[in-house]
């Protein structure tokens, strides 16, 4: 069952109950650090701005100032590149369409490119101001575009880019993510919660809260366990449990604006990388329904909130100043 906004302000008030320090599990002291174990350097000199790996496909796509490239994952080498105007603020990908999507915020587009030759193949505007998530949605075949200014979550046809239609949920509007049963769930940092959206009717169903953490910027869903994560700025990392609307855990993180992603292995869900615009990177282990900080770390050179993680091999992709940080135990 899908949230309602009765059952959200229901299960906001049994959240509000409850003491902050009864959320959240101890961390796990004996568990392994991740390190920097290799650095792909790239050609650009320009702050990585958003990563996404492709496990199947064995390929890091990684976005900044001006370009978007695609790395090898195995050997770190590049093997394509896709000049862009302005800065990406995300990306998204459509293994089964063979292409790729990239937010442009300070054009307000969308770019549509081909997986494996980064050829452009199209650019649309995004419907809104500031697109800052996008997220492709397989059973509708549509992307889902949230703006940080104006509030609008814009829907365009994954195939041809073409507008299907647009959500007003008001708010500064972050990250996006989708779950297998046809449900949108958008990161809402003025209004400090996830909005909830039918992906086939368009309709808002209802605003999770994310107490006791604020300003929630980037979301990521545990389909098969029934987990929306949601990383903020304030802090911590926030569990919620979509199906009654209502948080059900946290862990500590870093500070300031978070990103997220999260590491599956065959039919399971194994842990989330979670950084954060401090330089710290929180490992986060799923056990059992329960999140807790497996370990922490500060990589030398660390910076921004852009993430991935190799499914394969479980190594996490993170960025310094111009190149890509490769982390494992």
């Amino acid at each position: 069952m899908q949230p309602t906004p009765s059952l959200l302000a229901i299960a906001a008030a049994l959240v509000l109950a409850l003491p902050a320090s009864a959320a959240e599990p101890k961390a796990d002291k004996k568990a392994e650090a991740y390190k920097v174990a290799a650095t792909i350097k790239t050609d650009i000199q320009a702050p990585v701005l958003a990563l996404r790996a492709d496990t199947d496909a064995r390929r890091l796509y990684v976005a900044r100032q001006g370009a978007i490239e695609a790395i090898d994952i195995d050997n770190g080498s590049r093997t394509a590149k896709l000049a862009v105007s302005g800065a990406v603020s995300a990306i998204a990908l459509a293994p089964e369409l063979n292409r790729g999507f990239a937010t442009i915020a300070s054009d307000n587009t969308v770019v549509l490119f081909d997986l494996k030759t980064l050829q452009l193949l199209k650019t649309v505007k995004s419907g809104g101001s500031e697109p800052a998530g996008i997220e492709y949605e397989a059973r509708t075949k549509r992307l889902f575009v949230s703006h940080g200014k104006g509030g609008a979550l814009s829907v365009l046809a994954a195939d041809s880019g073409e507008a299907v239609g647009s959500v007003a949920l008001k708010g500064k509007l972050r990250g996006v993510a989708s779950d297998t049963r046809g449900a949108i769930y958008v990161a809402d940092e003025e209004q400090n919660g996830v909005h909830v959206i039918d992906a086939r009717e368009l309709k808002a169903k209802g605003l999770m809260l994310t107490w006791p953490a604020t300003k929630p910027t980037s979301i990521t869903v545990d389909d098969k366990e029934r987990r929306v994560y949601v990383a903020t700025a304030s802090g911590r990392m926030v569990v919620i449990d979509p199906d009654i609307g209502q948080m059900v855990g946290y862990v500590s993180t870093g500070t300031g604006e978070g990103g997220i992603v999260a590491q599956y292995q065959p039919n399971r869900f194994v842990r989330l990388f979670v950084p954060t615009a401090d330089g710290q990177l929180t490992v986060v282990a799923n056990a059992k329904l329960s999140a807790a900080v497996e370990s922490t770390a500060r990589p030398d050179g660390a910076r921004g909130t852009a993430v991935a993680v190799d499914g394969k091999s479980g190594k996490a992709f993170m960025a310094n100043a111009n190149d890509i940080l490769v982390l494992n135990k």
